[in-house]
């Protein structure tokens, strides 16, 4: 290593020969190959590398991954120990290509920032840019992540409703050609009053269908198996495939046999194959129905959550939105008992809605991990709002494990997690926090002990603007960190 190597390095270009000099005789050149690592995540680093020639790629676990937060070939781009950073490192850096590094140790690298070499600065500046980076690809990969829970979250509820109507569909074709060949048949076979009948009993049937809602599965399948007995000693074609429809519909054997009372037995077997074709078609229209409906709702709930085609700023209840959330969250809250308690009189708030919906989605999240990891009794989640000054109050409270008390101080760092690795990004209750506070001028607050752990919002009326926060909350940044 040569004076002229340290000098066209842009960290030592403003020393003067006898800084160099110096510099020289108190560090050492030393080459790495291709992909080893120089420094490591999570241990002690006693020395800053600064590169001479070849390629560096910094890294650092987020959300449990290694995420690439920088890379260069510049000579004097620099990884390793600074005062700031303490004596274990939070990075990787490796060498990409063969490389040379200047090593400079702890002792010297303190000599260089007491006494006044020009170096400082430009230290300062690669720090400052380097948190900046870091922030802005760690807050990336959370709105990733996010989106990811959200999308997967949705998709798994579009599932079932969508399923459910193709299959009905597939099958209300099926009913209806089978619905029009019996109505061929049994119209030769009836007059205008006795089709009348028929067709009123029908139409009847679907305000009778709410009798067999309770009933059990063996209850409703003995009566399947008594109403195909009773078609198939009639003759009824298909007696068995027709009898669910028929319970589905509230139809008896007494029912059946007013039927008997006013068709002819001639006509008998056709006109009850038509009832029950009738009320299969009528049942598989009712799923799609209803299927089309949930997605309808589905997709009305993602929209009303984000807030699209509305300006971020919105005078809001929070009701709605802690609403909106949960159906978001349906999936998740599948065995888990919620609890909600709204005070009537909640006045609105100016808000950006958008960003508190991701609040309450951080704190249902953890919530629910929380009850599913270990509770107290049956799962339960108690959502409680009530004005407060002249704004609102929003406690969101679980019955799950609880916070260790060791790290409750914590909770609210950036990165921390009390999640394994992958599961939680640890920015779920800093993103929550500078929502609540900074962009709102709230206050978010926490009590927890095992089988009790309750978050507690509180937003003023008036809010925006009073933090440090802008319009930027409206920005999609949730996350689970708890």
């Amino acid at each position: 290593m040569t004076i002229e190597d340290l000098r066209r390095t842009f960290l030592f270009e403003a020393f003067s020969d006898d800084q160099l000099r110096w510099l020289a005789d108190h560090a050492e050149e030393v080459a790495y190959p291709a992909g080893e690592p120089f420094v490591t995540d999570g241990e002690p680093v006693e020395a800053l590398w600064v590169l001479l020639d070849g390629e560096v790629q910094i890294l650092r676990s987020i959300g449990g991954r290694e995420t690439v937060v920088g890379s260069g070939t510049a000579a004097g781009t620099w990884a390793g120990w600074l005062p700031v950073f303490g004596d274990v490192s939070v990075v990787t850096a490796r060498a990409l290509v063969p490389s040379r590094f200047v090593r400079i140790p702890k002792a010297t690298v303190q000599e260089l920032l007491s006494g006044g070499y020009p170096v400082a600065m430009h230290l300062l500046q690669g720090i400052t840019s380097g948190v900046q980076n870091f922030a802005a690809m760690a807050g990336q990969q959370e709105k990733l992540a996010a989106l990811g829970k959200l999308s997967a979250g949705l998709a798994h509820e579009l599932n079932n409703p969508a399923a459910a109507a193709t299959r009905a569909a597939k099958g209300l074709r099926a009913a209806l050609h089978d619905r029009d060949a019996r109505a061929l048949a049994v119209g030769r076979l009836l007059d205008a009053e006795q089709a009348a009948f028929l067709v009123g009993l029908a139409r009847d049937c679907t305000g009778r269908a709410t009798a067999v809602v309770g009933l059990g599965p063996l209850e409703r399948s003995d009566r399947e198996d008594a109403l195909a007995a009773w078609l198939d000693d009639r003759g009824v074609v298909d007696a068995y495939d027709l009898a669910p429809a028929l319970v589905e519909a509230g139809l008896t054997e007494t029912d059946l046999d007013g039927v008997t009372a006013r068709i002819a037995p001639a006509a008998l077997a056709d006109a009850l194959g038509w009832l029950g074709a009738s009320l299969v078609a009528d049942g598989l229209t009712a799923e799609v129905e209803h299927s089309a409906a949930r997605v309808f709702e589905l997709v009305r709930s993602i929209k009303e959550y984000s807030y699209l085609d509305r300006a971020p700023e919105q005078e809001v209840d929070v009701r709605d939105g802690i609403e909106t959330t949960l159906q978001i969250l349906a999936y998740k809250l599948r065995g888990v008992a919620v609890e909600r308690d709204y005070a009537p009189d909640l006045p609105r708030i100016t808000a950006f809605a958008s960003a508190l919906n991701q609040v309450w989605t951080n704190l249902l999240d953890n919530a629910v991990d929380a009850v599913k990891e270990g509770t107290h009794g049956e799962p339960r989640i108690a959502i409680r709002t009530a004005p407060a000054g002249d704004g609102v109050m929003v406690e969101i409270a679980d019955n799950g494990r609880g916070i260790p008390a060791q790290v409750q101080g914590r909770i609210f760092e950036p990165f921390f997690t009390t999640k394994g690795v992958g599961e939680g990004t640890g920015l779920g209750l800093d993103t929550s926090y500078r929502v609540v506070v900074r962009q709102h001028g709230g206050n978010l607050s926490f009590t927890s002990a095992p089988g009790a752990t309750r978050f507690t919002v509180t937003l003023p009326r008036e809010g925006i603007g009073a933090g440090a926060g802008g319009a930027d909350g409206a920005e999609l940044t949730t996350g689970a960190g708890r």
